[in-house]
């Protein structure tokens, strides 16, 4: 398995992986949650875009097949210390790929491309019930800052 910088040619590829993410997200939110979550439209599509405006990188097995993709973005935030920031946007590996280093090499090489950029730090969001995820990016050695709650009116 390797890790390199994703091109328009791998697109569709990527579009496949983002969908399975998006349906493992449906599936794993709780019914305290799902409303919350519930859209009126389905999750945007890669665009050609998104591979000028976003970095992306995607873990390839031994059959040149891509099993994992991570996109993060950078961003300033005023009025902030530590005010470039690189954000984690997805990070997702298929689950027959997973526990074989891919989500820990995707996840480097955006910390790599991060630190190449002048960000101070990186973040993210996961979903309350995404333990496999909040325990990875904690074993990343990132930290828990925030906590987002919710009710409806």
């Amino acid at each position: 398995m390797h890790v390199r910088k994703a091109n328009k040619t791998d697109k569709i590829q990527i579009q496949a992986l983002d969908e399975e993410l998006n349906l493992y997200r449906r599936n794993n939110f709780s019914p305290s949650t799902k409303e919350f979550h519930e859209r009126v439209n389905p999750y945007e599509p890669v665009m050609d875009n998104d591979f000028t405006d976003s970095v992306i990188f995607v873990a390839i097995d031994e059959d040149d097949t891509i099993v994992g993709f991570v996109r993060g973005s950078v961003t300033e935030r005023s009025n902030h210390k530590l005010s470039k920031l690189g954000y984690i946007d997805e990070l997702f590996v298929k689950e027959e790929a997973r526990g074989k280093g891919a989500a820990k090499e995707l996840f480097s090489a955006l910390e790599s491309e991060f630190k190449s950029h002048g960000c101070d730090l990186m973040t993210t969001h996961t979903d309350y019930e995404n333990d496999l995820s909040q325990g990875f990016y904690l074993k990343s050695g990132m930290h828990k800052t925030t906590v987002e709650v919710w009710k409806k009116l």
